[in-house]
This record gives C-alpha cells, sequence and structure tokens, in this order.
C-alpha cells in the first residue's frame, strides 16, 4: 500500500513538472526586445520589431566565431565554429523559457524583460 501512494505522489509530480516545462517553452514571450551576451557582458540589444531586412552579427570566442541572424520577428544562430554546434541546432528564439547558448564561446541569446525589474540572478537592473 506504501509503494501505491509513493508512486502516484511520483506520478503527479512528474506530470506537473512536464505540464509548467512544456508551458514555459511553447508559450512566446511578450517581449520582443533580444539581449545578445559574451562573457557575461551585453554586446547588444536588438529589437525584432523594428528590424527590416536581414542582418549578421559576428562574434568571435575561444572556439571561432558566431554569426547571428536577426530578420523582422526572428533572431537564430546561423552557425558557429564551436564542436558541438547546438546553438545552431536550437534554431529560432521562441520563448522567454529556452535561450541560445552557446556554451564554448560564452554566447547567450534571450529575451530582455522589460520591466525594469532585478535580475534575480545578476543582481543588476537589466
Amino acid at each position: 500500500m506504501k509503494n501505491r501512494i509513493w508512486i502516484i505522489i511520483f506520478s503527479v509530480t512528474v506530470l506537473v513538472c512536464t505540464a509548467v516545462w512544456i508551458g514555459l517553452s511553447f508559450f512566446p514571450s511578450p517581449s520582443k526586445i533580444v539581449g545578445i551576451y559574451q562573457n557575461g557582458s551585453l554586446v547588444e540589444k536588438v529589437d525584432l520589431t523594428a528590424q527590416t531586412g536581414e542582418r549578421s552579427i559576428e562574434l568571435n570566442g575561444d572556439y571561432g566565431k558566431n554569426i547571428i541572424s536577426v530578420t523582422h520577428g526572428r533572431i537564430e544562430m546561423k552557425s558557429a565554429d564551436c564542436p558541438d554546434k547546438l546553438c545552431v541546432k536550437h534554431g529560432e528564439l521562441k520563448s522567454a523559457g529556452s535561450p541560445i547558448v552557446c556554451l564554448p564561446n560564452r554566447i547567450v541569446i534571450k529575451f530582455e524583460n522589460q520591466s525594469g525589474s532585478a535580475d534575480a540572478e545578476a543582481g543588476a537592473l537589466l
């Protein structure tokens, strides 16, 4: 009887965590301001709604260069010289819950918080 209770508790916990993850991953970010960071420092802020045409941003890191493609409403890592290329495989940045990250070159592309509230991790105003 005790094992069944633990199995039910575990199953419910897994279902709730999965639902929260799906909710955060698939709801688009209300912000269209994207921050591009390298080595923890802001390199550039891009307003995706104001972007016209296609633009490329090139960043150099320890493992070579990364090319970021920006078009109206979209941003993605087009190419990278890092070994695993997970940042390129990520595709387009769609939600605040899943930023584009290139760990070898220390690049993060994420939606910015427009409210000006404090960032819990860095303790700084964004």
